[in-house]
């Protein structure tokens, strides 16, 4: 599948809420306290605003000029002291969501190597990322790509 990816354009945004509708039933199925796709487009909305006031981009893959996957990401900075200066700085990828035709053909790995071009040109080296600890597949595909386990986040629902 031939992929070009690029930044997302406001006439993006049908299909960016489809996607995150996607994500959004995908994440519910798997995990009970995720909303379903009822609330991807205001959900769209606020990654939109916190992606832009923080100087981060939101890319989207396109393949036969139908965007099949987005991806958005912000750059963030560890607060306090506890992480060496020169370390705090990072691009944080928020949410991902690629098209059910199109996964396992390299659009998630397209979506994730350009976001990691743009940090490394903003002068930044680490980019982070969230998955859910159920969400198996997606693992195997940051780990295939490199990314490993820097901190585990637990819950306990009381």
């Amino acid at each position: 599948m031939s992929v070009v990816v690029r930044p997302a354009r406001a006439a993006d945004r049908p299909a960016l809420i489809r996607l995150m509708g996607a994500l959004n039933e995908f994440e519910a199925a798997i995990e009970d306290n995720r909303a379903d796709a009822s609330a991807a487009e205001s959900h769209l909305d606020w990654v939109s605003g916190e992606i832009a006031a923080q100087g981060g981009v939101t890319l989207v893959a396109e393949s036969g000029g139908a965007v099949v996957g987005f991806l958005s990401f912000a750059f963030e900075e560890d607060p306090g002291t506890f992480v060496r200066p020169e370390h705090r700085r990072h691009a944080m990828i928020w949410d991902i969501s690629v098209d059910e035709g199109a996964r396992g053909k390299g659009v998630g790995r397209a979506l994730l190597e350009a976001a990691e071009a743009h940090t490394k040109a903003a002068g930044i080296g680490e980019i982070r990322l969230y998955v859910l600890e159920s969400n198996a597949r997606a693992r195997r595909i940051y780990d295939a790509a490199g990314y490993r386990t820097y901190e585990r986040l637990m819950a306990k629902r009381i």
